[in-house]
């Protein structure tokens, strides 16, 4: 099993926001090969996985973004289709299903949510792609070590306990556990 395919089945958001950092990776290499084939490399020793697998799969992304256009910006299907699940579990935790663990969290978060769509220049339209661009955002903070105030510190707690309780239901939804 690779790495990505790990991280699905343990924690869809966290999957996401690897495959946007891996999108990311991909653009800050200018596509290069030896690159890609470094990272996949180090990747299968750090994780014990399958290198020539790890390969194939970050050149399949890589290729996926040159077929799909998303060579400067964007994502491809294989980021877009799991956000359209996660927003339609969203939707069904909230209503069908009734979790009320994930509706106490999620309305926790929520003012929050408000206070990004403020600030945040690109047009979102759903919950679950705010939360995923706002940890995403503090992700980038952290790995640059940027000063974070204590008040949007505490904010992001609140979209993590939000992030865990839709990959809990991810997990209980589509495997059963």
């Amino acid at each position: 099993m690779i790495l990505s395919d790990k991280k699905k089945r343990e924690h869809i958001v966290e999957y996401i926001l690897f495959l946007w950092q891996i999108e990311d990776l991909i653009r800050a290499a200018k596509f290069n090969p030896e690159v890609l084939d470094n990272w996949a490399e180090e990747t299968s020793l750090r994780e014990d996985t399958n290198p020539e697998d790890e390969k194939d799969w970050i050149v399949s992304i890589a290729s996926s973004m040159r077929t799909q256009g998303k060579k400067e910006s964007g994502h491809t299907s294989e980021v877009s289709e799991p956000l359209v699940e996660l927003a339609h579990l969203h939707e069904m935790l909230l209503g069908p299903l009734e979790d009320l663990r994930y509706k106490e969290a999620f309305e926790v978060a929520k003012p929050l949510l408000e206070e990004l769509k403020i600030n945040n220049t690109e047009s979102t339209e759903h919950p679950v792609e705010q939360l995923l661009i706002g940890l995403y955002g503090w992700l980038m903070l952290r790995m640059k070590k940027q000063t974070i105030s204590p008040e949007s510190e505490a904010g992001f707690v609140a979209f993590r306990n939000w992030a865990n309780a839709l990959a809990k239901g991810h997990i209980k939804v589509y495997y059963g556990k």
